[in-house]
């Protein structure tokens, strides 16, 4: 089902922030991605706030990879889109600039306006938060790879 989806901001938990140097490194890494028009960390609760530039395609693999580029590890990925009465259930998909995107036990049913989407896929979420959402995901996935479609919840 293609989507009139748009990214409009993510938030990340960062996982090993201790200093400001560290939050600046992983800022940097941040900001040197075409798609980020600002990123704002709080060294005091280790969460990024992301904005994004509104022409320029995002993607979120890229986002995270930033943050392991700097040396950190992401405890859980949110971002926020405008959905435009998008209806969705378990395992309902949409597609996003040429990306796949997979719903996974939604907590409604049709989704219009401004919402926030966690993304649930291994190096988007914590170790403990990721194993409770494997045995789904592998079970979406069904032959298709993991680098193939990003697996959300609400």
């Amino acid at each position: 089902m293609a989507s009139q989806a748009q990214f409009v901001s993510a938030t990340l938990g960062i996982n090993g922030l201790t200093c400001s140097m560290c939050s600046y490194a992983v800022q940097a890494e941040l900001e040197r991605l075409p798609f980020v028009q600002k990123a704002t960390l709080d060294l005091n609760t280790n969460i990024a706030n992301i904005t994004f530039n509104d022409s320029v395609k995002v993607d979120m693999r890229k986002l995270v990879d930033a943050v392991y580029k700097a040396g950190f590890s992401v405890g859980y990925t949110e971002a926020d889109y405008v959905f435009h009465q998008l209806p969705v259930s378990d395992q309902s998909v949409f597609s996003y600039q040429e990306e796949t995107y997979e719903f996974l036990k939604p907590s409604t049913t049709v989704l219009n306006g401004r919402t926030t989407i966690k993304f649930i896929d291994k190096k988007f979420i914590a170790k403990k938060g990721h194993a409770f959402w494997a045995p789904l995901i592998k079970e979406s996935l069904n032959g298709k790879t993991e680098a193939s479609i990003y697996h959300i919840t609400l």
